[in-house]
């Protein structure tokens, strides 16, 4: 008889508010992941004018651009940690596009019809990113950014770190 009881009352032991509340979590992260996706998806592309030196000590002005983001996508895993429980991972492509040579920083900073360079047929025309990010009840927290390197062949390799960017709108989502 009481081995009877006890099996009830363990299974009501375990279906309680905790349970409520983590099936609430797993809704939470996966608005969480669909919020972060629109946040890059809106990110303008980022465009910066730089000076390069040429052969016989010219100089020239160019505008190279990246994104705006494409290709976005959020996943979510479970993580071992109590404070973060989940593995929050945006993957994103952006497009690199180049101006025409200009001789003033003024006449580049004026380009807006940027091209793709040219490249050899392997070589992707987009770089592929991914930000990974701890996420618990209290927030985000960037745990990486990453760029995928491709062989000569083009084919993925590995990916690697990557410097952030601080004025790329894809960098400053989780600050």
């Amino acid at each position: 008889m009481k081995r009877n009881l006890l099996l009830p009352l363990l299974l009501l032991s375990f279906w309680s508010p905790t349970m409520l509340a983590q099936s609430d979590s797993e809704f939470n992260i996966k608005t969480l992941a669909r919020d972060m996706e629109k946040r890059f998806e809106a990110c303008p592309r980022r465009e910066v004018v730089i000076q390069s030196d040429r052969k016989h000590h010219k100089q020239i002005w160019e505008k190279h651009a990246w994104g705006p983001p494409t290709d976005v996508f959020a996943d979510v895993k479970p993580n071992d940690s109590i404070l973060y429980p989940y593995i929050l991972t945006i993957e994103f492509s952006l497009s690199i596009t180049f101006g025409p040579e200009r001789q003033s920083r003024a006449d580049a900073e004026k380009d807006t019809d940027l091209a793709e360079l040219a490249l050899p047929l392997l070589l992707p025309r987009k770089g592929k990113y991914r930000d990974v990010y701890l996420a618990g009840e209290d927030g985000i927290r960037l745990k990486t950014r990453e760029l995928l390197n491709y062989k000569l062949d083009g084919t993925p390799s590995t990916w690697e770190e990557r410097p952030s960017w601080p004025d790329a709108c894809w960098d400053q989502i989780a600050k």
